[in-house]
């Protein structure tokens, strides 16, 4: 079954909250970041964050230099 597009305020808060998780890795750690995104019961959150992760949240990391990239 396709997935509906999100409408523009669905997409908003999306980011809003998407933008929470990745503050909120940064200050209190990932771990603490994937438990409050698994709270939200929220599947499609879930698999936003997961996209963060692996590419935005990465380069930053790799930026930042706490972690190597991987070649």
């Amino acid at each position: 079954m396709p997935q509906q597009p999100l409408s523009e305020d669905a997409q908003k808060e999306l980011q809003e909250k998407l933008q929470h998780l990745v503050n909120l890795a940064f200050e209190q750690g990932l771990l603490t970041a994937i438990d409050q995104a698994r709270k939200a019961n929220d599947p499609y959150l879930l698999d936003a964050f997961h996209d963060v992760l692996t590419d935005k949240l990465y380069q930053e990391l790799i930026a930042q230099h706490k972690l190597e990239e991987l070649k």
